[in-house]
């Protein structure tokens, strides 16, 4: 009798491939966690033969197996990271821990009693939660990002003082990263509040901006203006200084060379203008006067001839 039962298997097999089982059914498990796979929901008292057949999208197939005439279990090309969740001969359930991107696919489990032969096909979709940000980005736009999820994230706004703008990025692995701007230029919310939405997350995500960050981007386009206005005045202050100061300091340089001249030779200094402010004369100074003026042109000299022409003039 012993020797019928792989007999027996076998054709039971075959009869699962041809008789159809209950509906199949879907099952979704967050990437990083542990999903259970269920046989069909039938008796194991009198349990014979159960088959795993694990086809995954993107990796190779493989098969977990158990006779129960035998006691044995059957391996064949499967992780290690797919187990049986308790003894088969129990539940037959399967096990992946930890989940992983790649382990999405289908999984049948075949399984044959002294009830009847009965197949399941369950579809495992792998969730992964998106990565929110909420930045401040140029020209007083909010910034609400959900990166690398699956699938793609619902971003919504509970403020906002304009329509909003989305754009979806699809990734090779099978990923959406959600990209929403709201414009907040002149708004008067002390708080922006970006809702995302996703499968993986047990509720609603929220975040908040804080209200000083609201407050910079309300009075940004008065700072804007405000120190256009302040650095155009600032500028011109300052080259109508510069302007001032080398004015200033020509008119200087000019009185200290005219004077260092009439100190130089203040007799003819003083006939020369005599002869300058009488009508109809000509000044005819010669080339050995001045000469004698350039020669005579440095800093001692002139403080020299300063003092002398002080002198000269005190005692007159």
């Amino acid at each position: 009798m012993a020797q019928m039962w792989p007999i027996l298997a076998e054709f039971l097999l075959f009869l699962i491939k041809v008789v159809q089982g209950p509906a199949d059914s879907t099952a979704s498990a967050v990437v990083g966690t542990k999903a259970v796979l269920r046989c069909p929901n039938t008796s194991v008292s009198s349990l014979i033969l159960v088959i795993w057949k694990i086809r995954p999208k993107s990796e190779s197939h493989c098969s977990l197996a158990y006779r129960a005439d035998a006691n044995k279990t059957d391996r064949t090309n499967c992780s290690e990271r797919m187990t049986w969740e308790s003894s088969p001969d129990h539940d037959p359930a399967l096990q992946i821990h930890p989940v992983r991107l790649a382990d999405e696919g289908n999984y049948t489990c075949e399984i044959a009693t002294s009830d009847g032969t009965f197949s399941l096909v369950s579809a495992l979709t792998v969730l992964v939660p998106p990565v929110v940000t909420l930045t401040h980005g140029s020209n007083g736009v909010v910034v609400c990002q959900a990166s690398a999820g699956k699938p793609a994230a619902e971003i919504s706004w509970a403020e906002g003082n304009g329509h909003s703008t989305e754009n979806k990025t699809h990734h090779t692995n099978g990923t959406v990263t959600t990209l929403s701007n709201m414009p907040m230029i002149n708004s008067t919310n002390a708080h922006v509040t970006c809702l995302v939405t996703h499968p993986a997350m047990n509720q609603t995500q929220t975040i908040e901006l804080s209200s000083e960050l609201s407050a910079d981007m309300t009075l940004s386009p008065i700072l804007h203006y405000f120190l256009i206005c302040t650095s155009s005045c600032i500028a011109v202050a300052v080259v109508a200084l510069i302007l001032y100061r080398t004015l200033k300091c020509r008119g200087r340089a000019r009185g200290v060379v005219g004077l260092a001249g009439s100190a130089v030779h203040p007799e003819s200094f003083e006939s020369k203008t005599r002869n300058n402010l009488r009508p109809g004369t000509v000044n005819t100074t010669n080339s050995s006067t001045v000469e004698s003026i350039y020669q005579n042109y440095s800093v001692q000299n002139i403080h020299k001839n300063i003092n002398s022409l002080k002198t000269q003039r005190q005692r007159v």
